[in-house]
């Protein structure tokens, strides 16, 4: 008996239902695991937020502490719980220099014609 138009399409029906099944399992495990780890998250964010502050170390550096702790209370808003380790100028970049004379010089290259 030859294979069919058909059949051939029952088999492709028959696989992508396969292939629907296996995506939506998978869909529900990733979920679970995002629930279990936000649910996790939260709870430690509330240990967290249970502790007492300690108080702010003075500083030699020209930024006030309450500027640091108001930036750290943005920070932590906005992108969720970090911690400053550290806070220094940055070394000087050259790179903008560079790019800027690099430009001026090849805008007075002559172009064939």
């Amino acid at each position: 008996m030859p294979y069919t138009t058909s059949q051939a399409f029952i088999d492709v029906m028959i696989m992508y239902a396969i292939v629907i099944v296996v995506s939506l399992l998978v869909a529900v495990v990733i979920r679970v695991i995002v629930w279990t780890l936000s649910r996790r998250a939260s709870q430690a964010e509330t240990a967290a937020a249970q502790t007492q502050a300690a108080p702010l170390p003075p500083l030699d550096d020209q930024v006030p502490a309450a500027h640091l702790a108001a930036i750290a209370a943005a920070v932590t808003m906005m992108s969720g719980a970090h911690r400053i380790v550290r806070i220094e100028s940055a070394p000087p970049s050259y790179g903008w220099a560079i790019a800027g004379r690099s430009a001026h010089h090849h805008s007075h290259i002559t172009r064939r014609s």
